[in-house]
């Protein structure tokens, strides 16, 4: 997405879970952070961790392993790291209900490390170097009570090589060392019955792929030790709607006068609103899509396919993609998983989302009724309010329009009139709506005058259409913002 790592940092969406990692963090906890694939392929994914990681005073960002230029991992460095490998911590006799897989291996002679085409970084000989200990003491290193600094330690798990190939097949799963690295910490953490505020714990950044498969659900049991949290629903309305206000079009608005500089505004609030609605939680789509649709209804369906088509399109995810409602306020199901990770679905406003490019992905030409549907909504959350402030002015200035008592209209006209009425006709009729109102006018009960009479028509026009979930199309709505702004201008110069 087009949009600088610091602004995206700055999102109150984002800002609210990089306070839960801190606090996490802060409570002795090791967190894992789940990220969608293309945060990584894009350099998001190391900026948010290094954002997240620097918000603890105490720290260690773990260095990537060494690699030569073929991506693999030298042999060099794995000869010395292979030579620790036995020498791994194990804590006898505890059971942290994990079967961990953490069993003595046989050293590795120099012939097998130059035979194995995909070398395994050694996560824990890679710490040891940082904390200058050999590797079998880097448990015990951390977990002493008598440390005088207990950091948060960052891996960014997708940066951790390959494990290797044997006989056709991968000898162990990704992720494994970094699995067992936050199993045995955990375990040892328990077994030093060590306070939140003196523990080591990590902050391990990573993508589905990068971590076993079934770690995030284990971990998801374990919460005295761990925290998992994943980058589903962190993007809300006010995020989108933030970074497409940064991107509208404010030249020249500060000096219209009157109607025309309201009109304008809530042209442009609708503008807005209907590309935070369409784009939802898709940040770079709504950067796009904010920089080029003029706010005609006439074009955005195709802005919106050239916007797409000009930009990365997530591949089709594989599987279900769920219907309704799959997962919980911080994770995506089981279902939704491989579409998350693709970046084909997103939780908005606590419901999945799917990418706009779906709606397009048959082939068709015709405009998609998920993109009428979404127009609509942002149409309604706009336009209602104004609708209703003018209704409540007009109902107001109709009162000494009467040509009947106002006990009579309120009975009339007003299906549901409070229990109060005729003690208090005048305040039950302020709450007309506007359709009875206009047929109070036509049939002579009211005697508006033209300008009013005109902007009633308007509203219960733009009223009908939008409680239908309708679309009001350029000419409607251009009537319906002119006809406010004038009459927002006549009351006040009446005031």
């Amino acid at each position: 997405m087009d949009l600088p790592a610091e602004e995206l940092c700055r999102l109150p969406g984002v800002r609210r879970q990089l306070g839960r990692l801190a606090a996490d963090l802060e409570a002795g906890l090791t967190c894992v952070w789940l990220l969608p694939d293309d945060m990584v392929t894009t350099g998001y994914a190391e900026d948010l961790h290094l954002t997240a990681l620097h918000q603890s005073p105490e720290r260690l960002n773990l260095p990537r392993p060494p690699t030569d230029t073929g991506g693999r991992v030298a042999g060099a460095a794995f000869e010395a790291v292979g030579s620790h490998i036995d020498d791994l911590p194990v804590l006898d006799d505890y059971d942290d209900g994990f079967d961990i897989g953490w069993e003595p291996t046989p050293s590795r002679s120099r012939t097998d490390v130059v035979t194995t085409e995909l070398a395994p970084s050694d996560l824990v000989a890679r710490l040891a170097k940082e904390l200058s200990v050999a590797p079998g003491e880097v448990t015990e290193t951390l977990v002493r009570p008598s440390a005088r600094w207990y950091p948060v330690i960052g891996i960014q798990a997708w940066t951790e090589p390959e494990p290797p190939w044997r006989s056709g097949e991968r000898a162990s799963e990704r992720g494994q060392d970094i699995a067992r690295l936050i199993r045995v910490l955990g375990a040892a953490v328990k077994e030093a019955g060590l306070p939140p505020d003196a523990r080591p714990r990590l902050l391990v950044t990573a993508r589905v792929q990068d971590l076993p498969a079934l770690l995030p659900d284990e971990l998801e049991l374990d919460l005295a030790v761990t925290a998992v949290h994943w980058w589903w629903g962190v993007i809300g309305r006010l995020d989108t709607a933030t970074v497409v206000s940064a991107r509208g079009d404010h030249g020249g608005h500060s000096s219209r006068r009157g109607g025309e500089a309201l009109r304008s505004r809530i042209l442009r609030a609708v503008r807005e609103e209907v590309v935070s609605e369409v784009c939802g939680p898709n940040l770079g789509l709504a950067v796009s899509l904010a920089g080029s649709w003029d706010g005609s209804d006439r074009t955005l369906d195709d802005c919106l396919r050239a916007c797409l088509a000009d930009g990365p399109v997530p591949p089709t995810a594989t599987g279900s993609a769920g219907h309704g409602v799959s997962g919980t306020e911080h994770r995506p199901g089981a279902n939704l998983r491989t579409a998350w990770a693709l970046g084909t679905v997103q939780s908005w406003e606590g419901r999945p989302r799917h990418h706009p490019a779906g709606w397009y992905s048959d082939g068709r030409t015709a405009r998609p009724d998920a993109l009428t549907v979404l127009v609509s909504q942002a149409q309604q959350r706009v336009l209602l309010p104004w609708i209703e402030e003018a209704r409540r002015r007009l109902a107001i200035l109709a009162l000494p329009c009467a040509t009947r008592p106002v006990i009579d209209l309120v009975s009339r006209y007003i299906e549901r009139p409070p229990t109060d009425f005729r003690t208090h006709p005048r305040r039950a009729f302020e709450g007309i709506e506007v359709g009875p109102m206009l047929k109070a006018h036509r049939d002579g009960q009211l005697s508006l005058p033209a300008n009013e009479a005109r902007l009633l028509e308007v509203l219960v026009t733009a009223r009908n259409v939008l409680s239908h979930r309708g679309v009001l199309y350029d000419a409607t709505l251009n009537t319906l913002c002119a006809e406010l702004a004038r009459a927002d201008r006549r009351w006040a110069q009446a005031e």
